[in-house]
């Protein structure tokens, strides 16, 4: 009863969360590919087979191959999102300053890196 009164307590994305915890690995890695499928689904053609040739690109990458792969592709959504933020009048500078002291220290050393390569 009182599990039940606490489900009723919870909001429904709440609920959902809790719904994917009860869930096997199995359960959620069929979740996660229907909502591929699903995306999949829903791009043109040539979209998908663009989709279709990167995943066989990363695929075939080594380990250490993919890490960099996926680590530049991060740095490249922070650039478009701190890209989109200056257009909105937020400059780089200001976002660098805002970073808190206990990651200050790796920010700096990226910045640092990024200086070397430039």
């Amino acid at each position: 009863m009182a599990e039940t009164r606490r489900q009723m307590e919870l909001t429904a994305s709440e609920q959902e969360v809790v719904e994917r915890m009860r869930m096997t690995p199995e359960q959620r890695q069929a979740e996660v590919e229907a909502r591929r499928q699903e995306r999949l689904d829903s791009l043109t053609p040539e979209q998908k087979q663009a989709v279709e040739d990167r995943e066989a690109q990363i695929a075939a990458m080594t380990a250490p191959q993919r890490r960099v792969y996926l680590a530049g592709q991060r740095l490249a959504g922070i650039a478009r999102a701190l890209r989109r933020d200056a257009a909105k009048g937020v400059g780089l500078a200001d976002a660098l300053a805002a970073v808190d002291a206990v990651n200050k220290p790796d920010v700096d050393w990226l910045v640092g890196e990024v200086k070397k390569v430039s």
